[in-house]
């Protein structure tokens, strides 16, 4: 795939990624809704939340973010966080949204490599494609979104999934810190967020693309057997 600096690749990119974040938003907080009610907190249920009523789980930010950095993230799905007692069914709950994630991406991927042994070939330089093509394309990109949501919400940043299994594991040790940590979840957002804008420039390299390769690289080679990049995210290691 060609990169961020070709302006009409950018722009069938985000086109193509319309469909794949109507996907990965859903899907992602469907799956701690699902989990959360399978560790037994029936409020996801109990409040709707586990219904086809897809809009309510859009977040304007992770929209404009999936655009951006090929990453995205949605409003979460409410749960009693009493009712899930322990730390396994902390674990559970907070995986729930990745492990969906992957496995939608598992899946799209077989399919991806079907259509490619077919002779499908997966383009983003132009929108006038054979059917097939166009069709490997759609799945590229929602293989790719998904994909990159598993591995972005990893990341051990508060707010993000990653952070939630640290807390679920080390909380107990010291609630303070990580109520501390809670409170400064708005600050560290905006001192990450600036990092990220900055780190190509002054260090040479992305921050976001390496934290994201930790976990797209190794799994994006299981189920394709390469590393596949997209438009702006380039979470594939040299």
């Amino acid at each position: 795939m060609l990169g961020f600096g070709d302006p009409v690749v950018f722009l069938i990119g985000s086109l193509f990624l319309i469909p794949a974040i109507a996907v990965a938003v859903p899907v992602h907080e469907l799956g701690h809704g699902v989990a959360a009610y399978l560790a037994g907190d029936p409020s996801p249920r109990n409040r709707g939340y586990l219904g086809l009523r897809l809009r309510r789980y859009f977040n304007v930010y992770g929209i404009v973010a999936a655009f951006v950095a090929n990453v995205t993230w949605g409003n979460p799905v409410p749960v009693n966080e009493y009712r899930l007692a322990g730390v396994g069914r902390k674990l559970i709950h907070v995986l729930g949204g990745p492990a969906a994630n992957l496995l939608v991406a598992a899946v799209l991927g077989v399919v991806l490599k079907l259509l490619v042994a077919a002779g499908a070939e997966p383009v983003l330089a132009t929108l006038a494609q054979p059917p097939l093509d166009a069709l490997a394309t759609l799945c590229f990109a929602i293989f790719f979104l998904n994909l990159a949501t598993f591995a972005f919400q990893l990341l051990p940043v508060p707010g993000l999934d990653g952070w939630r299994v640290v807390e679920a594991l080390f909380r107990h040790r010291n609630p303070r810190f990580f109520f501390d940590v809670a409170a400064r979840t708005q600050v560290i957002w905006m001192v990450a967020i600036a990092v990220v804008i900055l780190s190509p420039f002054l260090l040479h390299f992305s921050i976001l693309n390496l934290g994201v390769a930790i976990f797209f690289q190794p799994t994006s080679n299981a189920i394709l057997g390469q590393c596949a990049q997209y438009v702006a995210l380039q979470p594939c290691l040299p």
